[in-house]
């Protein structure tokens, strides 16, 4: 009689057989008569159509192997484009895709069975080139790669190469022997078919090591899954079989993943097991002679090691303490040499730590005479602070750029412990954010002592005379029209402030919707028009229709009337005034990136407002769009708060666009505002 263990366990072993004999069955009966398989029709040498029109590859010859291995009668073939292949996938005319690479985007409605392929991207350059030989090397230059590679993400996110994507290798290589690309990185093997077909191999060479690798596989509608599984157990036969290593060395020459022999993984095991031992064995008696002088200077030892640690601990805490500055510092050694420089520092003085180190501290003055407004004026400052090197000196300068720039530099001495000269500190601050709310808190003194105090004066003092005097009916009728024309010009510049507010603040949301901005201008237009604005002719120019926008309609008729506005005050009653909308294709969704850059096009509507007034002078076309900000030559002539256009600034800016202005002085001004079709689906 059996053990019971034993008879336990045949009843295990008998069950276990019994369910993979009626999976197997299950799976059986999924598998179809004939397999209607979808594919590219351009991926040589994997899947593509030859010179005869016959469709075959390696990924053709592999799907005949595995319909024969799963007992299928045919399998059909359907080659197309991508979109044609998974919109027949999705109405069931295809049982399956091939040459589908791994993506977490196939999650959900369909089911990635593999892989069954590994392909791997590599650099091309010209024979004579050896300045490229690492994905590093490709920053500042261009490079061309097939526009579905895997690899061409992996470069888009090196914000320095400039990345062009290509249909073909025989689009890249065209690009790369023209000098117009300065590397081309695609498949590997298909780029070496292709160059070994057009007899380029010594035109070309292939360097540096892998830059991407990318897994191919089946694809099946998720609710397939007996389908996938039994595809999926076909692969793994092939693949055991060595069926799929014989396909690919047939196209190849070489295998998909070499296997090494059973012989020789034996030794190899057999040599670590006894490296392993060996080193097992030296390291034991090595580590008994370390013990043995470890007892000896284990005292030193321990000491040095805590008298490091704090050292590293203060010099690291000095570090972090410094480099987090938000001002510049720079140090200089008693011989005048520059010893140290911070991050900040750097940045104020557009080079990095080590450009500077070793410099005498007249190579900052001769940097800063390079950028500063007023040269002369500096020089002479910073020589007197640099002739008395015992006492502190505080420089102010600006930069002029596209902005202006207020500076601080402070000259300090050092000294150590015991009071003697250690060299000098040279803090750099930028002030120029302090400047700027100085100025709009002066800005906002003088709009509140005029527009604000004006009004009120007028509303009190006509208010006064109604309500102590008996006025005739038409003369207290006008002034009763008087304050209520001030009233409401009180109310504009209330509003004015609380609109920016609210739009600085982020408190606000947007309540978007999908508008037309050509009605919305006839809108606002006719509005402008019924304010008592009839004289003031306004014409709409528009060449073809734009498309619909998605945006907030109050805060976009906000827009136009703040550039209506101010268009009609500073313009001549005779002049018109012009509106122009067009159609445009942007870089998105970064507007602030060269083309370099960034890639791919969306539509966004223009909308220019023109008018033929005194015009603003250059160094004013940023400011204007500060708040309170107005031109010096129309303060005192044109009332106004100076923050109509900071409101529409803000307004764009929270729609995704931007807005900028155009002058030439005495002849006209433009005001463009660009919106990005956010709908749009490559947005």
């Amino acid at each position: 009689m059996k053990p019971a263990g034993v008879r336990w366990a045949e009843r295990a072993l008998f069950f276990c057989f019994l369910v993979c004999g009626l999976l197997t069955c299950a799976g059986a009966e999924e598998t179809p008569a004939r397999l209607r398989v979808g594919g590219s029709d351009a991926f040589a040498p994997y899947a593509f159509l030859d010179t005869n029109g016959t469709y075959t590859g390696f990924s053709v010859d592999l799907l005949q192997a595995l319909g024969q291995n799963l007992g299928i009668e045919s399998v059909l073939f359907y080659p197309a484009t991508a979109d044609e292949n998974w919109r027949a996938l999705a109405e069931n005319r295809l049982d399956c895709l091939q040459g589908i690479r791994e993506s977490l985007e196939l999650t959900g409605h369909y089911l990635w069975i593999g892989p069954y392929l590994e392909t791997v991207s590599r650099i091309f350059v010209l024979a004579g080139r050896f300045d490229i030989s690492r994905v590093q090397d490709l920053d500042g230059r261009h490079v061309v790669v097939l526009k579905d590679d895997a690899a061409r993400e992996i470069l888009s996110r090196r914000p320095r190469v400039k990345v062009s994507a290509v249909d073909s290798p025989e689009q890249g290589v065209a690009l790369l022997q023209s000098g117009r690309a300065d590397a081309f990185v695609g498949e590997r093997l298909t780029t070496l078919r292709y160059l070994s077909e057009r007899r380029l191999q010594t035109r070309l060479k292939m360097v540096g090591p892998d830059v991407a690798r990318a897994r191919f596989g089946l694809v099946v509608r998720s609710e397939r899954a007996e389908l996938g599984r039994n595809l999926a157990l076909g692969l793994k036969a092939l693949e055991r079989s060595g069926e799929r290593n014989r396909l690919f060395r047939q196209w190849f020459g070489e295998d998909v993943l070499p296997q090494i022999p059973l012989s020789r993984r034996v030794i190899r095991w057999v040599f670590v097991f006894v490296g392993g031992s060996l080193l097992v064995a030296m390291i034991v008696l090595g580590w008994n002679l370390l013990l043995q002088r470890e007892l000896e200077l284990k005292a030193v030892v321990i000491e040095k090691s805590r008298l490091n640690q704090t050292i590293a601990e203060e010099k690291k805490r000095f570090e972090a303490v410094v480099q987090s500055m938000t001002e510049g510092l720079m140090l200089v050694d008693p011989q005048g040499r520059i010893a140290y420089v911070n991050a900040r520092g750097a940045l104020y003085l557009g080079g990095q730590d080590p450009v500077w180190l070793g410099k005498p501290l007249s190579a900052l003055r001769d940097y800063l005479l390079g950028v500063v407004q007023d040269p002369e004026l500096f020089r002479a400052r910073f020589e007197h602070a640099e002739s008395q090197p015992g006492r502190p000196a505080l420089l102010e300068y600006q930069i002029v750029t596209t902005r202006r720039t207020d500076m601080h530099l402070k000259i300090f001495p050092v000294r150590d412990p015991g009071g003697e000269f250690a060299g000098r500190g040279v803090l750099i601050e930028d002030m120029t954010h302090e400047r700027e709310i100085d100025r709009i808190k002066s800005e906002f003194v003088s709009v509140a002592s005029h527009e604000l105090r004006t009004p009120m004066t007028s509303i009190l003092g006509f208010s006064e005379i109604m309500l102590t005097q008996a006025l005739p009916e038409d003369l207290s009728r006008r002034y009763t029209e008087q304050i209520h024309k001030e009233a409401g010009r009180l109310t504009r510049v209330l509003n004015d402030m609380l609109d920016l507010n609210y739009l600085e603040s982020g408190e606000g949301r947007l309540a978007k919707q999908p508008l037309s901005l050509s009605a919305l201008v006839q809108e606002v237009v006719a509005a402008f028009h019924a304010q008592g604005k009839q004289q003031r002719e306004i014409v709409v120019a528009q060449s073809a229709p734009v498309e619909t926008i998605t945006g907030d309609r109050d805060k976009l008729a906000q827009v136009l009337w703040n550039l209506l506005s101010n268009a009609d005050k500073y313009s001549p009653p005779e002049q018109t005034v012009r509106i122009e909308l067009a159609q445009h294709a942007v870089l998105s969704p970064a507007w602030g990136l060269s083309a370099e850059e960034a890639e791919g096009l969306v539509p966004a509507v223009e909308m220019r407002v023109v008018n033929f007034g005194p015009g603003i002078p250059t160094d004013q076309l940023i400011p204007i769009f500060s708040p309170f900000h107005r031109v010096e030559t129309a303060v005192h002539t044109i009332r106004g708060t100076g923050l109509g256009l900071a409101i529409v600034k803000r307004i764009v800016e929270a729609h995704g666009g931007r807005v900028w202005a155009q002058s030439e002085m005495g002849k006209q001004t433009v005001f463009t505002v660009l919106l990005p079709v956010i709908s749009h689906p490559a947005y």
